[in-house]
């Protein structure tokens, strides 16, 4: 007669190996990032929004649509300051949270254990001052990016990624403004522009 143990390696390892022969449909990857750049200019006259390079994290969710592709959801958040000049006395630094949602798709070449990618994303870009009463803005976005997944294991990988965001800025945008009893006003207007951010990141790939 069959020990417990003997049993259990005979009819649950199959079962197991099983599981891990199964194909992937779904990639969930948090990730950290070191973000930089990003700059608004005051439309008449010498007044800038600069945006401090700072870390931000954030998560993207992929549906596998072929072999190759993915569909790719995106959502990343940078908290950082923002350095004003020419707009108010002694020039102060504000908080600004950057929140990026996003939808679009990764393009990965062929490979087992590493798989070189490009990704390709657009939405919207949300910027929220640190300011009393202050209203965020949000404005259209679009991502590209590329770079590697490495995979560990059919269920693990890690995503070493640069990818380059630019936000689309419409023009004379009154931006950063402030209401509060009955009276309001703006910080900024801007021309028409881009506002463009680069960024490093690296993730966990869970693959399910």
């Amino acid at each position: 007669m069959l020990h417990k143990p003997l049993l259990f390696i005979v009819f649950f390892l199959p079962l197991s190996v099983l599981a891990q022969d199964q194909p992937y449909k779904f990639e969930i990857t948090p990730f950290a990032a070191y973000r930089i750049g990003g700059s608004l200019e005051e439309k008449d006259g010498d007044g800038q929004v600069e945006l401090n390079d700072s870390n931000a994290l954030g998560v993207m969710f992929n549906i596998e649509a072929n072999p190759n592709g993915q569909y790719e959801f995106l959502y990343s958040r940078q908290n950082t300051d923002a350095r004003t000049e020419g707009f108010l006395p002694n020039d102060p630094t504000v908080d600004m949270d950057v929140e990026t949602f996003h939808i679009g798709g990764t393009y990965l070449f062929d490979g087992e254990k590493t798989r070189p990618f490009l990704a390709l994303t657009l939405g919207l870009t949300q910027f929220d001052p640190g300011i009393t009463d202050s209203n965020s803005e949000s404005f259209f976005s679009a991502s590209i990016g590329g770079g590697v997944q490495l995979n560990a294991t059919r269920r693990l990988g890690l995503r070493l990624e640069a990818r380059a965001f630019t936000t689309f800025v419409k023009d004379d945008s009154n931006i950063f403004c402030i209401s509060s009893g009955g009276t309001g006003g703006c910080l900024i207007q801007v021309a028409g522009r881009t506002l463009t951010q680069w960024e490093a990141r690296a993730g966990l790939v869970f693959r399910f």
